[in-house]
């Protein structure tokens, strides 16, 4: 049940962020992070304070993903 509230805790902070650097769009990321997470890991059927971790963590990618993309020019 630990392993559940680590990955809850750590995936979707990484994915939010990496993608959204990847793709230079926060809301891309997190909306893609979402439905990995749904779909790799059967996320609606998680108990509710494994999702709430994973949807706390989520937000606090969102949030590192625009203070990244903030001083990104994205037209050169």
């Amino acid at each position: 049940m630990i392993v559940k509230y680590a990955i809850a805790l750590i995936l979707p902070f990484i994915l939010v962020a990496g993608l959204s650097r990847f793709s230079l769009n926060a809301w891309v990321g997190l909306i893609a992070t979402l439905g990995i997470m749904m779909a790799a890991f059967d996320g609606a059927y998680q108990p509710l304070p494994v999702i709430l971790t994973g949807v706390v963590s989520g937000l606090a990618g969102l949030w590192l993903a625009f203070k990244i993309l903030k001083n990104k020019n994205l037209t050169k």
